[in-house]
Formats: structure tokens, sequence, C-alpha cells
């Protein structure tokens, strides 16, 4: 019985104090339950250059207006809408704006004054101090050689979309045009070439796959390199490591600028790679970069060299390992940075029929 008792009035509390829980709600809802204007749905935010641009879907047909806020609701724009379709897309671009980041409180307001919940979103704006970090795509090199320009280019940003190119042309015109992030090489054609000729060019940014302005920056001007010039070989004298001595074929041979005589590689048993040949010049030149000829008809030519530069012939000095071709063509390799040297030395690593030893028809350096 006294349990009984005892829940009853346990009852009687809990039902009391939801009796004053609605009390309480009903004061807010005296009218009846709370309405909303339908909220913005899907929003996106499309960063630019000082400005950027908002988009949501809209599917409240009662829905006549929008509000927007940002920093600390102290700044805001009003959008009116009207919905044409069962769910449109708004757009609105907001300009200007400060450069940096935001976030963004979305309300809409349907035609009796209802508001919607909050949507929230953030994104960024950017300006002159982004455009001051950019930095030109890097050009490897830029050679001029019958009535054209070859350019060659280093690694893009992952943000670059394309470069600009502007130069002029052998009637005086200028010309532009556009070279895609994916290329590794361009050709300017007519190229007016003189010994101060240029090129100019910007490269193109987008922060952002979603951005809606492109960026570039600061314009570059790029001297463009002559055509090679070979040095003159008179009084250049050549020692090497090894060659057949039988057949008397060495090294001076690759210096005599006939291609029908060469140095050849010791034959003899045990004899393989590296061989050397060192050139002395006689004269410190100032390089851009070295030629070489292979042998004709191609029988195992050259394929990887090392070569080194010395001024004292004591202190050598590694200018890089090049893959030479497997033709006949004078090859050209250009230097990254010009050289001056009296001596240089060519180390033979291998060759194309993974032998022993090969020859080599002619050896030079070049400038522009």
């Amino acid at each position: 019985m006294k349990r009984l008792l005892s829940n009853s009035i346990l009852l009687l509390t809990l039902l009391s104090a939801c009796s004053k829980m609605d009390d309480t709600y009903k004061q807010f809802i005296a009218n009846g339950e709370i309405p909303y204007a339908g909220a913005v749905d899907s929003v996106k935010v499309f960063p630019g250059k000082n400005r950027l641009q908002l988009s949501w879907l809209l599917t409240d047909p009662q829905v006549t207006k929008a509000k927007i806020y940002w920093n600390n609701k102290s700044d805001s724009f009003e959008v009116v809408t009207k919905r044409m379709y069962e769910v449109d897309t708004v757009k609105v671009i907001l300009s200007p704006m400060a450069e940096g980041p935001y976030s963004f409180d979305i309300y809409t307001f349907d035609d009796k004054g209802n508001k919607s919940i909050r949507v929230s979103s953030t994104g960024q704006v950017f300006g002159d101090r982004y455009i001051s970090s950019l930095l030109p795509r890097p050009v490897k090199s830029a050679i001029y050689a019958t009535g054209k320009v070859s350019i060659t280019w280093g690694s893009a940003d992952a943000h670059v979309t394309a470069t600009k190119i502007r130069y002029t042309d052998t009637d005086g015109s200028e010309q532009r045009i556009t070279v895609p992030v994916d290329s590794a090489t361009t050709t300017l054609s007519n190229f007016a070439f003189s010994s101060s000729a240029s090129f100019a060019y910007t490269t193109e940014y987008k922060p952002d796959t979603s951005a809606i302005d492109i960026f570039n920056s600061a314009e570059e001007t790029v001297v463009v390199k002559g055509p090679p010039k070979e040095y003159t070989k008179s009084g250049w004298t050549a020692t090497a490591s090894d060659f057949d001595e039988p057949s008397g074929r060495g090294p001076g041979n690759a210096l005599d600028n006939n291609t029908s005589t060469v140095w050849q590689m010791s034959k003899v048993s045990g004899s393989t790679y590296p061989h050397t040949i060192t050139v002395d010049m006689g004269v410190t030149n100032l390089a851009y970069g070295f030629t070489f000829v292979q042998r004709s008809p191609l029988d195992g030519p050259l394929k990887l060299v090392e070569i080194e530069v010395s001024n004292d012939k004591t202190t050598w000095v590694p200018v890089g390992s090049y893959t030479l071709a497997s033709v006949t063509d004078k090859q050209y390799l250009e230097l990254t940075d010009t050289m001056s040297f009296r001596y240089f030395r060519v180390i033979v690593r291998s060759d194309y029929k993974n032998g022993n030893y090969s020859a080599l028809a002619e050896v030079g350096v070049y400038r522009r």
C-alpha cells in the first residue's frame, strides 16, 4: 500500500512538471508552430580577384529574398530572389572584397517575413599579395636558329594553367601565342633576331580549380641566344687515355675538322670503359656548349659521356653527364650556364652496342 501511494505521488509530480514545461513552451508558440522559410541548399563559394561568387540551390517557392552576412555580421548583402523552376540556382558576386579568408552566414525570407535557419560557408579572396607571390614558369633555354626560336621550359607550378608569350616577327608585327601548361617546348616562328633580341611572357595561375578569375605573374623578359658559333680548332692539341696504336687513329683525329677520321679507342684485350680524351685549346674561351660528331657509318656510337673543364689542368670542374644521340649529324650540348676554361676532357662511359670501346669523329666548343 505504501509503495502504491509513493508511485502515485511520483506520477502526480511528473505530470505537474510536464504541465509547467508546456506552459513555458506555449509562451513561444502562442500562435501555433514557428514557421520558417526554406533554407538555401548546396552552398558553394568560388574565389576570385578582390571578389568572390556564392551560389546555392533554392527550393522554397515562397522565398523572396536572401541575406548574406560576413565579418561577424558587420557586412551584409541582400539578394532578391524569384524561383522560376522547381529548383533554381542562385548566383551572387560580392565585389570589391579585401584579400583574405571569409566566413558567410546566409538566411532566406519568405513573402510573410519568415526567416530560415542559418546556413554557413567559407571562402577565400585573392589580391595583390597573392599576385606578388607568383613566379613565371622557368625558361631552361631560348635559342635562335634558322629564323625561329626554340624555347625549353622548366616544370610548371601545380596551379599554372598556361603561359602567354609576345614577340616581334620579321615583319615588325607583334605576335602573341598561348603555351599549354603541358608543353615542354615552344617554337617562335619568323622571329626577328638581333644581338639583343628578346621575348616577353607571363604565366597564368588559378589558385583553385573553381576560381572565377585567372591571375598573371609579372611579365618576364628573356634575351634569346643566337646560333652556335664553333671556335676554330687551329692550335688545339689532344691526348687520350688510350687509342688504337696499330692503326694510328689517335685523339688528334677528333680535332682535325674531318669527320672521315676518328679517335679510335684501344681495342687490345682487356680494354674497357671509361676512355678519356683531354683537349688543350691553348687559350681560355667562353663556352656555351660542346659539339660532337659520331663516326659514320654508325657502328656502336658513343652513348654516355661526362665532361669536365679546367684552367690549370690540375683542378677539374664537372660540367655534367650527357647522352649522345645515335645519329651522324653534329650534336650541340648546351651548358646550363656559360663557362670559361682552357682545358676540357670527355670521359666516355658507354656505347650503343654495349661494347668495350668505340670511336669519335669530332669534338668542339661553341659560343653564341
